[in-house]
C-alpha cells in the first residue's frame, strides 16, 4: 500500500468518537471511563489531515479537557503523526460538538510542540490494519507551562478491523505526562493504554478526496 493509500486509511480511522467503557469496567482502579472525539478540520493548504481532538468523562458531566490538533501527513518517506497545543484551549472548550465554534479554529490558533512528531508505521495482521505512531529516537515532546518544564511522552494505535470483520475501528492512546527530574510517569496511561472503541464515525467530514 503506498503512503497516500497509508494516510487515506489512518485518517478514516481516526475521524470518529470513541470511548473505553468495557476497558474501564474490566479494571476500574486504572483506568477511568473517557469519551474521545477526533474530528476533521481543514487547518493546512496542503495534503495533511488534521483533527481537533479534546476528551471528558463519560461517568460525570464535565467539560471537555485537553484540546489539541492532531495533523498526519506524508514527510520524504514517513508517515506522520504531529501534535500541536492551542494558543487558548478554553476558547474551544467543547468544540468538537459546535459546528459554529470549530469553524473558527484556524492554524493561526496553533503552536507547535517541540518533540511531537511521531513516526507512523503499518502493521498489517489477520483481523486489522495498526498503525502504530511512536517517538523518533531520544525524542519526547517538551513545553514550558508558567516556566515549569513538562514533558509528554507521546503514542497511539489506530486500528482499522478488516472490512467484512465485526469489531470496530480502534485508538489505542499511550500519552503520559514525565517528571524531567525522575523520568518516572506522573499522569495518563501509566499502566497501559487507553484502549478507546469508534463508537460513531465522523469520516463525512474529512476532505472529499479521502
Amino acid at each position: 500500500m503506498d503512503q497516500a493509500m497509508q494516510l487515506r486509511q489512518l485518517g478514516q480511522c481516526l475521524a470518529g468518537v470513541f470511548q473505553n467503557r468495557e476497558q474501564a469496567l474490566a479494571e476500574p482502579a486504572w483506568f477511568v471511563h473517557i469519551k474521545l472525539w477526533s474530528r476533521p478540520v481543514p487547518l493546512f493548504a496542503d495534503d495533511s489531515l488534521t483533527f481537533f481532538i479534546e476528551q471528558a468523562s463519560a461517568a460525570f458531566p464535565q467539560p471537555p479537557y485537553r484540546q489539541r490538533v492532531l495533523r498526519v501527513r506524508c514527510i520524504n518517506d514517513d508517515l506522520t503523526a504531529e501534535y500541536y497545543a492551542l494558543n487558548d484551549p478554553q476558547a474551544f472548550q467543547g468544540a468538537a460538538q459546535d459546528s459554529a465554534l470549530i469553524k473558527t479554529l484556524s492554524s493561526e490558533c496553533l503552536q507547535s510542540l517541540s518533540g511531537s512528531r511521531l513516526k507512523v508505521t503499518m502493521q498489517p495482521q489477520a483481523s486489522a490494519t495498526r498503525f502504530e505512531a511512536r517517538h523518533y529516537a531520544g525524542e519526547k515532546c517538551s513545553f514550558t507551562v508558567n516556566g515549569e518544564e513538562k514533558l509528554v511522552a507521546l503514542a497511539f494505535d489506530a486500528i482499522v478491523p478488516v472490512s467484512n470483520g465485526q469489531d470496530s475501528a480502534a485508538f489505542w492512546m499511550y500519552d503520559k505526562g514525565i517528571d524531567p527530574e525522575t523520568g518516572q510517569s506522573t499522569w495518563g496511561a501509566t499502566n497501559g493504554p487507553f484502549k478507546l472503541i469508534k463508537i460513531e464515525d465522523l469520516s463525512t467530514l474529512l476532505p472529499p478526496s479521502y
